[in-house]
């Protein structure tokens, strides 16, 4: 395949070294080399990456028949366990690998991965039409896919650790029911292997992917350097070069067996083309110690680099802007293809170079320039040039109106509240916050006007937005159009379901949410909301049926049992409450949450001591639980626990100080510890925040009673009397 030297091993002129210009072919002489025969390991190798794809193949279709498979033996996969503590295959698989390749060497890339088999298929492909693609050598741009690997592998735990964040505990993820979930669509699935495929190949050579863009060969590469298993050469050794000639990994194996009695270089992909076209059956796979370790017995032959050091500079600079531009652009474009084009952008502008600094430029097969002419194929090539560099600043500057936006969006740590009914978010926000908020929504309105295509996730936070600023018609607007972009997603129902539950259009929020819950049975905060939603509509039955749905889809998700067993308290069924809390807290029993529900539960069902046991529990593992203080506090009232009560009660409404009930109780326990003075602050906070309170009005009047207020205890009966005849 394409290569920089000759068949001797000796180096060779490149085309731009000439100048472009073809040179002379000296006949062979007498002992001359002969052709490099065909490689017989080529073929055992395209069979091992065909039987690969067949087990891909049936993989996908056991989780299409069976909804639940073995986790992706993808190796991006490994960047879930690293930052979610989801063990999956893919990491098993990634792990595994490169503890073989500290043996035996890179040979996984060569014998087991996909991305090799298509760039494989792209060559054998070009070929066929008279393409040979050539080897590209740069000094700079190999270390990308190492520079990529501890950015995706790496840097995110350092991350972690520098901020003194904690590692997250293990879980087991090595089967799913979301297979596709990381994969993306069949268009873009068909650009990446155009872009990672035909396109590297082209322009960067065999291989060219795995070189200069391959994030998990950066580290396969460091692996290969502490391997024993390598390409080693024998005394028969001719140094006629065919092994060089034969690599498609753009390693000079004539030049290394020379010098290191061995193959030293990370890019050698153990594919053994070298060993099968050795006429002397000098080369086979070895034990050769560590290339870490490798000592020289020559001085190496200089490296015809395609490109200067000015020009490899520019070459980075150029693959950095366009990999920052190009990843995720519209939410589209994943991080492999991205560094594809990245690598593709540093080679054709460094290209680009030559045509301005160059006589005589050639192209692969094309002459761009020729004494200082550009060719009708020059004259194309800048004009191109022109177009992407135009396409690469557009991409940048839209994506930099989507960070920024972003940026802003989370400065201003908007809650779920922006969704509740009347909220008002701007009217009490700061000059600050609100000036934010203007520039967050321009931002990202410039990024969905001007660019090429919408932004999922620019519609998404413009819903936000668009709510804390009161502009709910344009809110609408926004989910409506992800709806149309993103039919088969149930995120866009469930945002319009809350709109409508906003504006006070339940029945509308009803359809919305069943649509949603029809495309993803396994959206658990879609059935919660619309559980809940039915629960304010007095309709806790229909609730129960929508959670129970839930517990069905997904019975390895135990956080069901909480919203069931609210709603089962709901309809006061306190012993099946019981059961289902009971069962939640054995399986996570550091849950605060479901001890403080098991506690009420138990005191629902009479249980008291039980349930008192449970809430203590709940505070030993958070002592900050709102809600645990509170029915810790009324618990302890019914058993004439009073200064325990207080104490619980009063600390429920400073960490809640919305809780109407902590505040009313609180007025209660201290009024009963003959402290009718303390109550009157709490009973007044617990009428501020429920106002049409009947009964709070009433125990208002009582306590101004017992401090003589006769007047005000008078007012505060006659209201509660107003407020029971409305009822």
């Amino acid at each position: 395949m394409g290569t920089a030297e000759s068949p001797s091993g000796c180096g060779g002129v490149s085309s731009e070294a000439s100048g472009g210009v073809s040179l002379p072919v000296v006949p062979p002489g007498p002992g001359a080399p002969g052709p490099v025969r065909a490689s017989r390991m080529s073929r055992w190798r395209a069979a091992v990456l065909i039987a690969v794809h067949v087990v891909l193949i049936a993989h996908v279709v056991h989780w299409w028949y069976a909804g639940r498979t073995l986790s992706p033996l993808e190796p991006s996969e490994a960047m879930y366990t690293l930052n979610d503590g989801h063990v999956n295959a893919g990491f098993v698989l990634f792990v595994v690998s490169i503890l073989a390749t500290l043996v035996f060497g890179r040979f996984f890339c060569g014998w087991g991965c996909h991305v090799v088999a298509y760039q494989d298929l792209c060559v054998w492909l070009l070929k066929k039409v008279g393409i040979k693609p050539k080897a590209f050598r740069s000094r700079l741009l190999v270390f990308a896919p190492l520079a990529l690997a501890l950015y995706m592998f790496v840097l995110p735990t350092v991350y972690r650790w520098w901020t003194g964040g904690e590692a997250p505990p293990l879980t087991n993820h090595l089967m799913t029911t979301a297979f596709w979930k990381t994969f993306p669509g069949p268009v873009i699935a068909v650009l990446t292997f155009i872009v990672c495929g035909f396109g590297i190949v082209y322009f960067l050579g065999a291989k060219g992917f795995c070189t200069y863009a391959c994030p998990y060969g950066g580290f396969f590469g460091l692996a290969d350097k502490a391997a024993v298993g390598r390409i080693v050469v024998s005394d028969a050794c001719e140094h006629c070069g065919h092994c060089t000639a034969a690599c498609s990994s753009n390693v000079r194996v004539g030049d290394e067996v020379a010098r290191f009695g061995m193959v030293v270089d990370p890019g050698c992909m153990k594919c053994l083309d070298c060993v099968s076209v050795c006429p002397t059956n000098a080369l086979s796979f070895g034990l050769g110690g560590p290339s870490a370790l490798a000592k020289a017995t020559a001085p190496p032959r200089p490296t015809p680099y395609d490109l200067s050091r000015l020009e490899e500079g520019v070459a980075v600079v150029v693959g950095i802007v366009a990999l920052l531009s190009f990843r995720g652009l519209y939410d589209r474009i994943p991080l492999l293809m991205a560094m594809g084009i990245a690598a593709i952008a540093a080679y054709w502008f460094a290209k680009a170079l030559h045509v301005l600094r160059r006589a005589n430029v050639r192209f692969q097969n094309l002459q761009l320039k020729r004494g200082g002419r550009l060719t009708r194929s020059g004259v194309a090539f800048a004009a191109l040039s022109v177009a992407l560099a135009g396409a690469t600043l557009h991409s940048a500057a839209v994506r930099q109106k989507v960070w920024t936006g972003g940026r802003l969006l989370r400065s201003l740590h908007l809650g779920d509240d922006v969704w509740a009914a009347g909220s008002n978010w701007r009217a009490e926000a700061s000059d600050d916050e609100r000036a934010a908020l203007s520039e967050a929504i321009a931002q990202f309105e410039w990024a969905n006007r001007w660019g090429f295509l919408a932004t999922y996730s620019a519609l998404q936070d413009l819903t936000w937005l668009y709510l804390a600023d009161g502009r709910d018609a344009e809110a609408e607007a926004s989910v409506r159009s992800l709806m149309e972009l993103l039919p088969d997603e149930a995120d866009p129902y469930r945002g319009l379901a809350g709109l409508c539950v906003r504006a006070g259009r339940l029945e509308e929020a009803a359809g919305h949410y069943r649509e949603a819950l029809r495309l993803a049975p396994t959206l658990r905060a879609a059935r919660v909301e619309f559980g809940a939603m039915l629960v304010s509509q007095g309709r806790p039955a229909e609730a129960l049926a929508v959670l129970r749905e839930g517990m069905v889809a997904a019975p390895d998700q135990p956080q069901w049992a909480l919203s069931v067993g609210e709603v089962l308290m709901e309809l006061r069924r306190f012993d099946e409450a019981l059961e289902v809390l009971t069962g939640f807290v054995e399986i996570m029993p550091g849950s605060a949450q479901g001890r403080t529900l098991l506690g009420v539960a138990a005191m629902g069902a009479g249980r008291i001591q039980d349930g008192i046991d449970h809430l203590s529990w709940a505070l030993e593992i958070d002592p900050d639980q709102a809600d645990a203080h509170y029915n810790l506090g009324y618990a302890l009232i019914h058993r004439r626990q009073i200064d325990e009560a207080i104490f619980h009660l009063r600390r429920a409404s400073v960490l809640d100080p919305e809780m109407a009930v902590a505040h009313y109780n609180l007025a209660v326990a201290t009024f009963m510890a003959g402290q009718p003075g303390e109550a009157v602050g709490p009973i007044r906070e617990a009428i501020r925040l429920v106002p049409d309170d009947a009964e709070a009005h009433g125990f208002h009047s009582v306590v101004l009673q017992a401090l003589g207020d006769v007047d005000g205890a008078r007012a505060a009966r006659d209201r509660a009397l107003e407020l029971s005849g409305a009822e």
